[in-house]
């Protein structure tokens, strides 16, 4: 949870109407909460929608996971080509 947020929760709940935090990546290094995040995202999908161009990176390291545990994928760059 970013200081951004705790300061100012109020005004992000009366504007949104859901605010949800991951807990898992909220209490972890820096350097490790997006991956966390990523991952904890794919568990509890079905469907995972991306757009990756790259063999390389987080967002293509997401992806691999999620078709690890057999998550539905569609990647938008594929269309494109």
């Amino acid at each position: 949870m970013k200081t951004e947020y705790r300061d100012n929760e109020q005004s992000y709940l009366d504007y949104y109407d859901e605010v949800e935090i991951c807990t898992e990546s909220a209490k972890a290094h820096y350097k490790s909460a997006i991956q966390m995040r990523n991952r904890n995202l794919v568990d509890r999908s079905d469907l995972v929608v991306c757009c990756i161009q790259h063999k390389s990176g987080g967002a293509y390291n997401t992806i691999q996971y999620a078709k690890k545990y057999g998550k539905k994928i569609i990647n938008l760059a594929d269309k494109f080509e």
